[in-house]
C-alpha cells in the first residue's frame, strides 16, 4: 500500500528504525514509506530505494536528498547491488509487494477503469505483456493462471471468452479485456474482472517466484538484530512469506517479532479501502 496511511507508521514501529541506521526499501514505489523512515534517520542515516520501474525511479530522483541512494533494479538482486555500491547489510528492510498507485493511475493496463494498452509490467526488460498472454496462449494455459494467481473459480468460463473475442479482434486495451469478462460473469459486489488482472499482473511480473526468492539471501543483506518487514495484498503472496519466515525461524536464522499478520484497524479499513487486504509481517535476524 504505497500511499502511506497508518501502515507507515507501522513499517517505522516494527523496523525500529534508528537515527544512524541503514535501511532498504526493496520497492520503494513513489517513496510513500521510505518518506516515513527517512523522516527518522539523522545525519547518518541511509535509505536505498529500489525498484524495477524506471518511471519510478524518475520520480523519486525529484526528491533526492544525502540520505537516499536510488537503484534502478529488482529486489532479487539485492545482494549484488550491496556489493556493487560497497554497502553493508541493513538495520532493515522493507519489501511492501503491492501495486502502487502510480501503476493503478497509469497507461500501463494494471486497472480495468483506465484506458491503456494491456501491458502491465513494472518494467519493460519482462518479456511477456498481459496483451501477449490473452491474445497467444492457449486457453488451458490461460485458465491456469486466472485460477492459479488469482483463484478465479470461473477461470475456465472466462478463458472461452477471451479465446471466443480474440478470434475476432485482437485484445489490446484494459477496458476491452474487462468487458468480455463481465459479458459472461455478472457484477455482484466487487468488479469480475478483478482476480483475473491480479493473475495476469502477477504472471507476467513474476511476483511469486520473486518473492520466493527472497528467503533465498534475506539474513545475508540483514545485521545481527536487523528486521524485514513485509506487506501483502492477497492470500498467495502472504503464505509464501509466512511460509518462508517460518522455514528461516525454524534454522535459527530469524526469529518471527509478529506471531500472527498485523491487519490495519476497522477504521483505516473504512478511509483507505487499499488497506482491507493488507496484512504486516515482521522478523529478526537473530
Amino acid at each position: 500500500m504505497k500511499e502511506g496511511g497508518i501502515f507507515a507508521e507501522k513499517v517505522v514501529e516494527f523496523l525500529a528504525v534508528r537515527k544512524d541506521g541503514f535501511y532498504i526499501d526493496a520497492t520503494a514505489g513513489l517513496g510513500w514509506l521510505s518518506n516515513a523512515i527517512c523522516d527518522r534517520l539523522g545525519e547518518k542515516g541511509k535509505i536505498l530505494l529500489i525498484d524495477v520501474d524506471k518511471e519510478s525511479i524518475g520520480k523519486l530522483k525529484k526528491k533526492m536528498t544525502s540520505k537516499r541512494i536510488l537503484v534502478n533494479d529488482s529486489y532479487v538482486n539485492i545482494p549484488r547491488i550491496l556489493a556493487d555500491k560497497n554497502l553493508p547489510p541493513a538495520d532493515g528492510v522493507l519489501f511492501d509487494l503491492g501495486v502502487g498507485y502510480a501503476h493503478l493511475s497509469s497507461n500501463r493496463g494494471f486497472s480495468f477503469s483506465r484506458d491503456g494498452f494491456l501491458d502491465m509490467r513494472y518494467s519493460e526488460e519482462y518479456p511477456l505483456t498481459a496483451s501477449d498472454v490473452v491474445n497467444s496462449f492457449p486457453l488451458e494455459k490461460i485458465a491456469d493462471i486466472i485460477y492459479r494467481f488469482g483463484e478465479e473459480r470461473k477461470s475456465k468460463k472466462i478463458a472461452v471468452a477471451i479465446v471466443k473475442r480474440r478470434r475476432k479482434k485482437k485484445i489490446e486495451t484494459a477496458p476491452e479485456l474487462a468487458r468480455i469478462i463481465l459479458s459472461v460473469i455478472p457484477r455482484r459486489g466487487k468488479h469480475p474482472a478483478t482476480k483475473t488482472f491480479q493473475a495476469l499482473r502477477i504472471f507476467v511480473n513474476n511476483e511469486m517466484e520473486n518473492v520466493e526468492r527472497i528467503f533465498g539471501f534475506l539474513p545475508e543483506i540483514l545485521k545481527k538484530k536487523g528486521r524485514a518487514v513485509f506487506l501483502t495484498y492477497h492470500s498467495i503472496e502472504d503464505r509464501i512469506v509466512k511460509n518462508g519466515l517460518k522455514k528461516l525461524a525454524a534454522s535459527g536464522k530469524m526469529r518471527i517479532i509478529t506471531k500472527k499478520a498485523y491487519s490495519a484497524p476497522w477504521i483505516e479499513r473504512k478511509n483507505q479501502p487499499r488497506s482491507r487486504s493488507a496484512k504486516l509481517r515482521c522478523a529478526e535476524k537473530l
